[in-house]
């Protein structure tokens, strides 16, 4: 999906709702939206600590991990609203 789909796609879900995920590997993930913020984020140079650039991604908590997530929207097919 594009970011932009993405953001289409949960503008209307509101916060802590249940999503499923389905991923281009086949696997369907339940978690719980986080965030409306899909957008990546840019290279940082501290001098002695460089943070890659990471591709945008949506924010989400999943069950087994415990607090929230990124997940990469260049993996997720489709989303679906379930609770």
């Amino acid at each position: 999906m594009t970011e932009t789909e993405v953001k289409e796609a949960i503008e209307h879900i509101p916060i802590g709702s249940r999503l499923q995920l389905i991923k281009k590997n086949g696997a369907i993930v339940e978690v719980r939206l986080a965030s409306y913020e899909v957008s990546g984020t840019e290279l940082r140079d501290y001098g002695d600590l460089i943070v890659p650039a990471l591709p945008p991604a949506l924010i989400v908590r999943g069950r087994s991990r415990f607090g929230n997530f990124r997940q990469d929207i260049d993996e997720i097919i489709k989303i679906a609203w379930i609770e």
